[in-house]
């Protein structure tokens, strides 16, 4: 190299040495201001974000400047203020650099997101719970921006999505990567739908993809879609492709280089997240119109040593069962797990409440047990419909792995809070008919199956049809009753249950009379003759609607069911939780059990 072109060169490089010396300069300025005290409290420190320097190095700065003119003024108007955005999304656009830097490579997925702006908007509606936590995370790993919309082309902020590769959540982790990073997965829980462990994991996964391609990006991106075995093999095509170049063993060839030789799904991946992150940027332009998100915490995280009833939860604090569910897509049934730690997300204004309930009485949320003794006949695939869980699920809970069950031992049944799973609540609420006898304040009678029993005969006791007694039991007519089943009679059909104590002088008709009902039915209600002579103080039991006619105890039944308590049931029957209390030789604080029965009191 000739002494004259490198004259040339070194005046060339003079001027970028010259401002690389004067940024220094800025630099080290900067940073005594901020140590003595002197810098802005809003101004944002340079190594805040990675990509804040590269920002900061192409600010322009004058040749004919020199440092001492560099004023505090001129700094702070160096550095960008770090301003407050109310919408989250115009925070999140603020800093897209791989967008900007990659503008002119993905053009085609612009028009086919411009021509999909409604998909684009629903998106928007559905990472409302999820994308300020996310984006956060993001912004304190210091990892680009446009991470934050990576799930907008996973799995369009669906945290329940599943792909045919058998792919799930959010960020759409396949079995085996979820196992690397821990998500674990059962009967009760999927990691991969846990909103806070997969985005973790994501990141995680992200960061240490990043590391194995060099520090890039683009590469790390293609990696998380197609694995990092798919994205070494397309760079070894490429320089087997180009062997003839100089050093090409030693190049490392960035996406745009080795896109033809990657999967086809992985050669759009990357350019649409570029092109959904420079619409959102721009959405003005684009006439994009998002959902507009607060641009502050969504939800709070509770920690759980013990296992909750995710429909208590929900009642006692005041959220949807829907909004729950959303936050919470990992539990998979209508609790949370029965061992382990685990987290629930709560509303952030709803956590405190929930905090304080659970310390200081955490059975409002505890799942219960129920213990069912093996009958005769009995199969795993009846109990487990009956209960409305599955066969596995009894026999891991019990420890055996056989189907085969044996009459009179009991098997271990979880009962929790309703019989459905959280992800069905709403589409069983609005696809099965409301029956005026199935809610809170249609209360029954329970009567056990006893030898001898049959529909017919039953029907005729309580004075209604077999129909309705298979109706309300989800019998069939065909099928024989089993001694010890317990069937419900609703009250509405029937009557009021009354416990009448016989008075001196009262006979069967003149009870008949009293109660709107025929000798022949109290005499069948208490397996007696129409003859038999009765007795003062003598304990029969009559059902009818006309209780006005009595000053004895009149009731109705009611089975408990997992969460309710006495005061659920009392405001659902219009009585007192106190009477309620007495009327069952119960302490107003007991806490109730599943199957357990009630006689709540009737009204005259």
């Amino acid at each position: 190299m000739g002494s004259s072109e490198l004259n040339d060169r070194t005046q060339t490089q003079m001027p970028f040495r010259f401002l690389k010396t004067k940024f220094s300069l800025i630099l080290i300025s900067l940073t005594f201001f901020y140590l003595s005290g002197c810098a802005v409290n809003q101004t944002k420190k340079a190594n805040s974000n990675p990509y804040m320097l590269s920002k900061l190095k192409n600010t322009p700065i004058q040749s004919e400047q020199t440092v001492s003119e560099l004023t505090a003024k001129s700094i702070e108007e160096a550095i960008p203020v770090e301003e407050f955005h109310q919408n989250l999304w115009h925070e999140i656009r603020t800093e897209f650099h791989l967008a900007n830097q990659h503008y002119g490579n993905y053009d085609d997925y612009l028009r086919f997101y411009g021509q999909r702006k409604t998909h684009l908007q629903k998106v928007s509606q559905r990472a409302k719970p999820y994308l300020y936590y996310i984006f956060n995370e993001v912004k304190q790993r210091g990892v680009p921006y446009e991470i934050a919309l990576l799930p907008v082309v996973e799995s369009g902020f669906r945290a329940t999505a599943m792909s045919h590769q058998r792919a799930m959540g959010l960020w759409q982790f396949i079995p085996s990567t979820a196992d690397i990073f821990e998500l674990d997965r059962n009967w009760w829980y999927d990691g991969r739908k846990d909103v806070t462990k997969s985005t973790q994991a994501a990141l995680d996964y992200l960061q240490k993809l990043y590391k194995l391609n060099n520090d890039d990006w683009l590469l790390a991106l293609a990696s998380y879609n197609a694995g990092l075995g798919n994205v070494y093999k397309a760079q070894k095509k490429y320089r087997k492709k180009h062997k003839h170049q100089p050093d090409i063993q030693d190049y490392q060839p960035d996406f745009w280089e080795i896109r033809q030789y990657l999967p086809k799904e992985t050669q759009h991946y990357v350019p649409r997240l570029l092109a959904v992150s420079h619409m959102v940027e721009f959405a003005e332009l684009f006439e994009l119109s998002l959902e507009p998100i607060d641009n502050q915490v969504y939800f709070s995280t509770i920690k759980l040593n013990n296992q909750v009833a995710l429909n208590q939860v929900a009642k006692i604090t005041d959220t949807p069962l829907e909004q729950l569910a959303q936050l919470n897509p990992g539990f998979l049934q209508a609790a949370t797990p029965p061992k382990g730690q685990y987290q629930l997300l709560i509303p952030v204004e709803k956590a405190p409440a929930f905090k304080q309930q659970l310390n200081n009485n955490h059975d409002l949320f505890k799942v219960n047990w129920q213990r069912h003794k093996i009958r005769r006949g009995d199969n795993l695939s009846q109990i487990a419909e009956h209960y409305k869980t599955s066969s596995n699920a009894i026999k891991k809970l019990n420890g055996i792995r056989s189907s085969r069950i044996v009459a009179g031992k009991t098997l271990l049944i979880p009962i929790p809070s309703d019989a459905s799973t959280i992800s069905k609540v709403t589409k069983d609420l609005a696809s099965k008919p409301s029956h005026k006898a199935s809610g809170l304040n249609a209360s029954y009678h329970i009567h056990t199956v006893e030898s001898g029993d049959s529909l017919w005969k039953l029907a005729k006791y309580y004075q209604i049809s077999t129909k309705e007694l298979t109706s309300w039991n989800d019998l069939s007519s065909k099928k024989p009753l089993r001694i010890g089943q317990k069937l419900k009679v609703y009250r509405d059909h029937y009557g009021i249950k009354i416990e009448h104590t016989l008075k001196a002088g009262e006979s069967l008709w003149s009870l008949a009379k009293q109660y709107s009902v025929t000798t022949k039915q109290i005499a069948n209600w208490n397996n007696i003759s129409q003859k038999k002579i009765l007795q003062p103080g003598m304990k029969l039991t009559l059902w009818t609607k006309n209780i006005t006619a009595s000053n004895q105890k009149a009731f109705y039944e009611y089975i408990v069911r997992n969460g309710d308590n006495l005061w659920n049931i009392a405001k659902a029957n219009q009585v007192s939780a106190k009477d309620l209390a007495i009327h069952n030789n119960l302490n107003p604080k007991s806490l109730l059990k599943p199957g357990q029965i009630l006689k709540i009191p009737a009204k005259s």
